[in-house]
Formats: structure tokens, sequence, C-alpha cells
């Protein structure tokens, strides 16, 4: 069998704010084995996380990343008060290099680095922060942006690349084509194709599925074989697995 990995999508997003480092250490309190996270350059060339190009529905703030300095978009509160009330009013926007200050010295978390479509040189910039915090080993860069993850091969063949997509019947030369690792597909493809783990797997990838939230998908999920999930309910996750090891 196939032990399947539990990776919080944007943090422990159903219970803490999305993409903040509240979310992200509390996903380590629930047991998680990695997290999942978004990426924009603001306007001044740093790199910060949040999934929005804007930060108009996860903050108190209004306007585009890009157009941004890194010094304005500390001003506002990523709290999500229409999801959590005042619990979480002193969030702020935080930048990789603090995630990884906070997340790679202190667990074991797995860093699942989405590439969102935004300024010229994000690439270059991750990698440059893979580099400062030695965190090869520890992260996994997807994107819907294909042409960023074949960006990544070719400056640095070793990072471990894995598209993003909803639905493609061709995903096993996606794969390939980009020298992935593992596929990032919508979990319902996978859930309808009994050969979708076994035909990835003879390529040499790994599928890790996103965003399977109700127990039915992801038992379901699990019992496919797939590699990890990518979840806003990973203590839900991790109650499904155990019940599953129980069985063995």
């Amino acid at each position: 069998m196939t032990y399947t990995a539990v990776w919080a999508h944007r943090g422990a997003s159903a219970y803490a704010p999305e993409n903040t480092l509240s979310a992200f250490i509390l996903s380590a309190k629930l047991g998680a084995d990695g997290i999942e996270l978004d990426v924009h350059l603001t306007k001044d060339g740093e790199v910060v996380v949040c999934h929005d190009s804007a930060i108009n529905r996860t903050s108190n703030g209004e306007g585009v990343i890009e157009e941004m300095t890194l010094a304005e978009l500390k001003q506002y509160s990523f709290g999500y008060p229409t999801a959590f009330g005042k619990r979480f009013e002193e969030e702020r926007i935080s930048t990789l290099a603090e995630v990884y200050e906070a997340i790679l010295p202190k667990t074991d978390l797995i860093i699942n680095v989405e590439l969102k479509r935004t300024s010229e040189g994000i690439v270059d910039k991750v990698l440059e922060l893979e580099r400062k915090y030695d965190a090869r080993s520890r992260v996994i860069y997807s994107s819907f942006v294909h042409e960023y993850l074949s960006e990544l091969k070719e400056k640095s063949p070793e990072s471990f690349v894995a598209p993003l997509y909803g639905d493609d019947p061709e995903y096993v030369s996606l794969g390939t084509a980009l020298k992935a690792t593992a596929l990032h597909p919508s979990f319902a493809p996978v859930l309808a194709d009994e050969n979708y783990v076994a035909n990835a797997r003879a390529a040499g990838l790994r599928v890790h599925p996103y965003t399977p939230n109700s127990k039915e998908d992801l038992k379901a999920l699990m019992d496919a074989g797939v590699d990890a999930v990518i979840t806003n309910y990973p203590d839900r996750a991790i109650d499904i697995r155990t019940q599953i090891l129980r069985r063995f």
C-alpha cells in the first residue's frame, strides 16, 4: 500500500486565515506532512505569500500586489475577518523568507511553493531563497504557469517540479515533457479514472491531487494510492489515513 502524505492547502486554511504563518504553524501542530502556499512578487521585488493577485479578498486593504511595496502590504491585516472575526486581526502578509525562517528549522514540513502568474523574475527569486535557506530537499514547486516550471528545470535541474492542472487527458505527456517529479491535478479526474495513478507511476510520476476535503473523497484517493493529498482539512485526512493503516 501507499503511505499518503497530507499537505495543508494554504496552510490549515479551514481553521486559520489562508497563507498566513498562523495557518502554517497550525498545520504542523495538527500533524501535517507539508504545507502548500502561493507566491507573488511585490513592486520592490519581494516574494510574498498570497493566493490572489490583489489583496481585497484576504485583507482589510485593497490593491494589486505587484503594484505595491512590501511596506505598503504590511500595513494591512490578513486575518480574514469574514471567516475568523477578530481572532487573527494582527496577522500580516508574510514573505517566503519569513515562512522559511519559521518552518524549516522548527518542523519537518515539506513546503509546496505555487508560483502564481506575477512580475518577471519570480523563478530567479524563489531559487535565490532556496539557496539562501538550503531548502532544496524540503521544497516542491508547482504552477499552472507551466513555462515557470520549464524555466525552473532549466536553471535548477534537480528541483522538484509538479504541474498544476484541472483535467488533462495527456497528463503523463505533460509531466514527462516538464521533467516533473509529480502531477498536481484536480482530485475529481483522479477519482474518475481507476488507472490514473498506475499510468502516472509507470512514467515515474507521483500523484498529489488538490483539494479533496470531504471524508469520502479523501478516503477514496488514499485507497487509490495517491502519494499525497492537498487539503484544507489536514486533521481530517490524517484521521482517515490512520484508519486505513490500522487495517494492515
